[in-house]
């Protein structure tokens, strides 16, 4: 855990994970009036009381039989050539939006810490503005980041399917399936899929039977677990829902970022342009782990909400940008800015009534020199940077 700084002074912000009905009116908040240079602690206070610690497979755990499927290997998608050959964001038409209504399915008793904010630092509505892209940016000093910085370790739940009736499965190193308390079942043998389907009392997962909920849980570091065409950092979550299956991807923020600067706009944008991006998807994300769209997932992997893709929308450039940027976030009065965004301003203007960044102004801007604070000053005009720090 990392402690708060001793030379913060008044004004830090201390926010819990949960407090979701401060971040609902952040639905229709028009984004609001300050600076964008201002970089304002936010402290989160990380409760990890039912947090498993990650399994290690042990001898006397089971094997899962060889399945006929083979899995193809991960590709190396950091020093893979870009195939992107447009400046043009990758975003589609369709706009962000809330979340899905909760399933009326039974939810797990906890799968992930909780957060809240303080009563003194509740986020405000802010009043309707004129669209964003018509503010003129202003130079204003770089932000300093203090040297010894780490973002904290955020865990966001991602779901990758919804409502199908079998998925592939399989790993790239050790690997062992654990049940929700986080006990060790099976091992999984490496490179080889596993087809999983509901079945009258649990999951099937080739010759296994298994609990209705299930962790596919890579043992070391740089393991990754294969769903049906995508290689995924972290854990795998499988649920059977009467015949058909949901599958949430448990993974660090940051490295979920990795992906989604790489899907929603093009790796070979401006750099400038994709810090901007990687700041907004990390304020959107952070939104919707307080506000989560139900108690299995924070939000989906589509236009709806951001689109991740795993490691194959990974690159260098993506990489960077979420690094440069580790921890920050848009923030107004103390609440964490649902930083909308969109592919063009036609579509921010008719989605979002202006509020909101153009992917394709900010890849302008940034080619005529405006670096990333400048950006998302243009486009959330007032709204102030802040770094997430944990606090015990």
């Amino acid at each position: 855990m990392v402690k708060l700084d001793k030379k913060i002074k008044d004004g830090v912000i201390k926010v819990k994970f949960a407090a979701s009905t401060y971040f609902s009116l952040l639905r229709h908040c028009a984004v609001p009036l300050l600076s964008i240079a201002t970089f304002t602690p936010i402290l989160l206070t990380y409760l990890a009381k039912e947090k498993p610690e990650t399994p290690q497979p042990q001898a006397n755990l089971e094997t899962a039989a060889s399945p006929a499927p083979i899995i193809p290997s991960p590709i190396a998608p950091l020093t893979a050539p870009s195939p992107k050959l447009s400046p043009s964001p990758q975003s589609s038409a369709i706009p962000k939006s809330a979340p899905s209504p909760q399933s009326s399915l039974s939810a797990p008793k906890k799968l992930a810490p909780s957060v809240q904010t303080s009563p003194n630092t509740s986020p405000n509505t802010a009043p309707n503005t004129a669209p964003a892209a018509a503010a003129k940016p202003v130079t204003r000093q770089p932000l300093v980041v203090p040297a010894n910085y780490t973002p904290p370790v955020l865990e966001i739940r991602v779901a990758i399917k919804r409502d199908v009736a079998s998925v592939l499965i399989g790993v790239n190193g050790p690997a062992v399936i654990t049940d929700r308390q986080g006990r060790g079942l099976k091992t999984i043998a490496t490179n080889e899929g596993l087809p999983v389907i509901p079945g009258a009392n649990g999951l099937k997962m080739g010759d296994l039977s298994l609990p209705e909920v299930i962790f596919v849980q890579p043992t070391s570091a740089d393991g990754l677990v294969y769903v049906d065409d995508s290689w995924y950092r972290g854990k795998i979550l499988l649920v059977a829902q009467g015949d058909r299956l949901l599958v949430v991807n448990h993974v660090n923020l940051e490295a979920y970022l990795y992906s989604v600067v790489g899907s929603e706009m093009h790796s070979t944008a401006p750099m400038h342009a994709l810090k901007a991006q990687a700041i907004a998807a990390r304020s959107y994300a952070l939104v919707h782990i307080i506000r989560p769209a139900n108690a299995w997932f924070h939000l989906g992997n589509t236009q709806r909400w951001q689109v991740y893709k795993g490691i194959r929308s990974e690159y260098q450039s993506t990489h960077q940008a979420v690094n440069a940027t580790a921890g920050q976030i848009l923030s107004y009065k103390g609440g964490v800015v649902e930083s909308l965004y969109a592919a063009t301003d036609e579509i921010v203007a008719w989605a979002h009534g202006g509020r909101g960044m153009s992917q394709t102004g900010a890849y302008k801007l940034a080619e005529k020199g405006l670096d990333y604070q400048q950006i998302l000053g243009n486009y959330y005009p007032g709204v102030g940077l802040a770094r997430l720090v944990l606090q015990n």
